[in-house]
């Protein structure tokens, strides 16, 4: 009689708090549409602010040979000329010699090796996903760029035969991202009674990594909570139609709404929503000009175009952003500017859509960050390209201000025909902060005071610039 009470015990406990024997279960690792079996081991976790994956799964199940010395603390992963090294605790890892900074030490935990989410990105070649709603990480090895050296645009991936396929979306920054691997014609159409933002993907259907590794259904569809807008309480995607095969992505509304989108070369599309007095939505959408002056900040490169390789191994296009978000906070300190910058992640976006989001908005200048390169480790300094006369005076003062505040050696002011500064309409220039592929330069790049310093100097040139 006893066991049968616990028993009906137990059974009941599960029926009523079926949610807190699932709590703690792990994150599930998806590669290239397979989910992995992490039963022996420690499982991927999330600490909260990084997401760990146990290296020695990942690696085994794409062919590298992972050899672990305990003395050490120390894991080697080998496959053909690619050798990966890191020690427990240690901040830093050493890909085919370079030094590579992580986001969090390995951790040790049961045997098992656990590394940050990012770096199995971009030590092993692979694009990453993490779906907090799923607990799953989404890894595909796609290949990746061959060349980074000019200004072109990554090439394509294979268009499925027939429809193109959603691989993936995010939401951040009020800027929804839509990424598919072949030519969309998007929609974008508002509703009211609630207020709702419609974006149509014709002939487009859901990638099968991304069902398996985003969406929170079977056929695909899903929800994306929003907790960072003021506009956007939450995402829905869904197929919308067999006949034609529509992908609908539904934005809801907290308050009204318009949305302005730009779809790049490389099939992604942005939908970028501001405050509205009730208007419709529109393409264009033009911005409401009320005085402000708007500046275009653009951190090169992002996603697979890694821009320069520095001597430790740094990354240009974590350089740049880094510095464009910090020029973007120092912006907004002053009311008479409006802000928009092309990315605040790791996003990538072709070059003409760097274009589309200055000539949707409207901008009054445009200010492309870059940290430069060359292929011998001699040159170093700064230099600022423009390419348009009308883009001259800009380049000189910001070339001025960040001259003063660095001290680095100076490169000039000189004409290029670079994609963002020549197909934009408004005064446009991009600016090299030093060489990456200097030593003496690429120490002082990587620290956050160069980095705060050359921030400063730009926002002190674009108020002269426009007379503020």
């Amino acid at each position: 009689m006893k066991k049968w009470s616990a028993a009906v015990f137990v059974f009941l406990f599960l029926c009523l708090f079926p949610v807190m024997a699932n709590a703690d279960s792990s994150p599930s690792i998806v590669l290239d549409g397979v989910t992995i079996n992490q039963q022996s081991g420690a499982p991927a976790e999330n600490t909260g602010k990084t997401v760990m994956v146990p290296i020695r799964i990942v690696s085994e199940n794409l062919g590298y040979q992972v050899k672990w010395e305990k003395a050490t603390q120390t894991v080697r992963i080998l496959k053909g000329n690619s050798s990966i090294q890191m020690t427990a605790g240690e901040d830093a890892a050493t890909v085919n010699g370079n030094r590579v900074n992580l986001d969090s030490p390995p951790l040790i935990k049961q045997g098992t090796t656990l590394v940050p989410l990012r770096f199995v990105g971009e030590g092993m070649g692979l694009q990453v996903g993490w779906d907090n709603g799923t607990k799953t990480v989404s890894l595909l090895s796609i290949p990746p760029v061959a060349s980074m050296e000019g200004e072109n645009d990554p090439v394509e991936a294979p268009v499925p035969e027939g429809l193109s396929e959603l691989q993936s979306i995010s939401f951040g920054g009020d800027r929804l991202i839509l990424a598919t691997n072949g030519k969309i014609t998007p929609k974008v159409s508002s509703l009211n009674g609630p207020d709702r933002i419609i974006v149509d993907l014709p002939g487009t259907t859901f990638a099968k990594e991304f069902i398996q590794g985003q969406a929170s259904n079977p056929d695909g569809s899903g929800t994306l909570l929003v907790t960072d807008s003021s506009l956007v309480s939450k995402v829905r995607y869904a197929m919308f139609s067999q006949t034609p095969s529509t992908v609908r992505v539904v934005l809801d509304l907290s308050q009204v709404a318009t949305a302005k989108w730009s779809l790049g070369e490389n099939n992604v599309l942005l939908v970028d929503l501001a405050a509205s007095n009730g208007e419709p939505t529109s393409q264009p959408a033009v911005p409401t000009n009320d005085g402000k002056k708007v500046v275009i900040i653009d951190p090169g490169h992002g996603g697979r175009q890694s821009g320069a390789v520095s001597v430790t191994g740094a990354y240009e296009k974590d350089f740049n952003l880094a510095v464009g978000l910090k020029v973007q906070a120092l912006l907004q300190q002053h009311t008479e500017i409006q802000t928009v910058i092309t990315r605040q992640d790791d996003t990538e976006l072709s070059l003409q859509q760097r274009v589309d989001i200055a000539q949707l908005n409207q901008a009054d200048i445009f200010v492309s960050i870059h940290g430069n390169k060359f292929t011998t480790p001699v040159p170093n300094g700064i230099e600022t390209l423009y390419s348009r006369k009308d883009s001259k005076d800009l380049a000189d003062i910001l070339h001025k201000h960040v001259l003063q505040i660095t001290g680095f050696k100076d490169r000039g002011v000189k004409t290029a025909s670079l994609h963002v500064t020549r197909e934009t309409t408004m005064p446009a220039v991009l600016i090299e902060l030093g060489f990456l592929s200097n030593p003496a330069d690429e120490a002082m790049m990587l620290t956050e005071d160069y980095q705060n310093k050359c921030a400063q100097a730009i926002v002190d040139g674009i108020v002269e610039y426009l007379g503020l």
